[in-house]
């Protein structure tokens, strides 16, 4: 099957309770064992529990399967910004484009909310390199460094991608 009939099966939507599991799995599969595993899941249980605007999800669903999410919300007490928390594929559906279309989907989402500025912040670990070079290809630059964040020789690293609403 060719990458383009692979990707015309994928689909996105907002999350559902049904996904739950699913995307818990999905998490701890890609964040499982880093030292990074506990915001990602924790913006999955704000997003789960449905309660603020500050995380929401966005699956893709290929075969009934959760295979791709990400989860993205407002900044608190910020006005006109967006974040993209956490972006995650299943090892056996990457490199087909989805990555890119769950964030593309964040954006979207976002920009329907007044949302002017959309922010990522992630450890400069070759860890999440794949992950930070997925934004750049989303059009997201860096905006800010904060050296030894994470930990010493780790820096947090906030990447923006300014957007017009809707």
């Amino acid at each position: 099957m060719t990458q383009r009939a692979m990707r015309a099966e994928v689909a996105l939507r907002a999350a559902t309770s049904a996904d739950s599991a699913g995307l818990q799995k999905l998490v701890s599969d890609t964040s499982g064992g880093t030292p990074y595993q506990e915001l990602p899941e924790y913006f999955l249980r704000l997003a789960l529990a449905e309660s603020s605007g500050e995380s929401r999800a966005i699956v893709a669903v290929q075969d009934r399967a959760v295979v791709g999410c990400a989860l993205y919300g407002g900044v608190a007490g910020a006005i006109g910004t967006g974040r993209i928390h956490f972006i995650a594929v299943a090892a056996e559906s990457r490199r087909l484009g989805i990555a890119s279309r769950l964030c593309a989907a964040a954006v979207d989402e976002l920009s329907t909310q007044a949302v002017r500025s959309v922010i990522v912040e992630l450890p400069d670990d070759r860890i999440v390199g794949s992950g930070r070079a997925l934004l750049e290809g989303c059009s997201f630059t860096e905006v800010a460094r904060v050296p030894d964040y994470y930990r010493d020789g780790v820096a947090l690293v906030v990447l923006q991608r300014a957007i017009s609403p809707v």
